[in-house]
């Protein structure tokens, strides 16, 4: 456990370092969990995949990566794994095992809430005792290695889920496999992680001498002989007249942020997006729910029509039924839409009274909206008369403004 605190310690040390130096734009990802190592029967990798026995979850923070995306679709990584583990293929117990492996992910979806990606790397191994142990094969075939060092090739799958735009949690699942002569797959073992993931955005700021241009003569040199202090003070009177005041610490300024108060991204001029769906939450009509812009941000909702019996404008107890679904959805998952309601009938009759048939339909369907506690200034009600494609129906559909 020493060894494992001293081993994150200095892990954090140096992204705190990588980070106080580099300009983070959203792509710095650091992941931190717990990692489960997994020595399968020889038989098959996927044998007794989920024995308790074959699996060796260590409960504390024993898997740390980290990463930056150089493309949109790529990231390059960095994992390093340690901790004392079982390994019941070999009949070894509270051994010491530690990976480290760079490599690529690949990513499927990325920048939505759910955040799937591929995993390629190439990396270092080292299990210490393998000296001296015997792997029986067979009856007849036994298995030896005289080393503990390795280099291993590892593939897999992994899963973002982002309950904030910058902080979410992390699963992933990956094979290892050793390059050892004529050791098959012996060595060979799944690692699997669940941890936290979290997201650097906004700009860190670089501090860099000024570059001399062309023309500049010896008086740049005279002024490297200013005392310390009047560079202090000039500096200072420069940060005062700037006014470059950053209140939600986001990398936009104040008089450039349109949402001065609250943590939100460059691309939005400051401003958040909650549900991650490319819309900033103040053109969101739904913030916390994923949806597309022209749904104005809202999950794309399709109500099924609300058919009467010939004739008739009174609510069969199918309809009600439906109805009722419809409020919870009005209220719940799209509390800030506007509906039409409009009702509709077949050809039959003149087109006089069909016109108020129609008008009762709708007036029908909205007063029990209504009395399930759905804002009736939130619905307009029309009665559409005939339409042979609709028949005998009334149809709840969402305003685009």
């Amino acid at each position: 456990m020493k060894n494992v605190n001293f081993f994150i310690i200095a892990l954090f040390t140096f992204f705190s370092s990588v980070f106080s130096q580099e300009d983070s734009k959203e792509k710095w990802f650091i992941r931190i969990g717990a990692h489960d190592i997994n020595y399968y029967p020889i038989t098959s990798p996927f044998k007794g995949f989920f024995l308790k026995k074959n699996n060796n979850f260590i409960p504390v923070i024993s898997s740390i990566e980290l990463e930056h995306h150089i493309k949109k679709h790529i990231g390059m990584y960095f994992d390093a794994s340690l901790g004392m583990v079982d390994n019941p293929r070999w009949k070894i117990e509270n051994n010491f095992f530690m990976k480290l492996s760079p490599g690529v992910n690949l990513y499927m979806l990325p920048y939505n809430k759910f955040d799937p990606y591929l995993k390629l790397g190439l990396g270092y191994h080292r299990f210490n005792n393998y000296l001296n142990k015997e792997l029986r094969i067979s009856e007849t075939k036994y298995f030896k290695t005289n080393k503990q060092n390795f280099f291993l090739l590892d593939s897999g799958l992994g899963l973002n889920v982002w309950l904030v735009p910058n902080f979410g949690i992390n699963i992933q699942s990956t094979y290892n496999h050793i390059f050892a002569k004529q050791s098959e797959d012996y060595l060979n073992f799944w690692k699997h992680n669940v941890g936290l993931i979290f997201r650097f955005g906004g700009s860190l700021s670089i501090h860099k001498q000024d570059h001399k241009t062309v023309g500049e003569t010896d008086q740049d040199n005279f002024s490297s002989v200013v005392p310390v202090k009047e560079k202090e003070e000039e500096k200072e009177k420069k940060i005062c007249c700037n006014n470059q005041e950053d209140s939600d610490n986001d990398g936009v300024v104040d008089q450039e942020d349109l949402c001065p108060n609250q943590f939100g991204l460059k691309k939005f001029q400051g401003c958040p997006d909650t549900d991650l769906d490319n819309i900033p939450d103040h053109e969101d009509r739904c913030p916390n729910k994923f949806g597309k812009k022209e749904h104005q941000g809202c999950p794309h909702v399709v109500f099924s029509p609300i058919v009467f019996n010939f004739g008739k404008f009174s609510l069969s107890p199918h309809s009600l039924i439906m109805i009722n679904e419809i409020a919870g959805i009005m209220i719940n998952i799209l509390p800030n839409s506007k509906f039409y309601i409009n009702g509709y009938t077949d050809s039959n009759g003149k087109s006089y009274w069909n016109k108020i048939l129609s008008v009762k339909r709708a007036y029908s369907v909205f007063e029990a909206l209504v009395s399930k506690g759905v804002d009736a200034s939130r619905i307009e009600v029309r009665g559409l008369g005939i339409e042979k494609k609709k028949g005998r129906c009334v149809e709840i559909i969402i305003r685009k403004s």
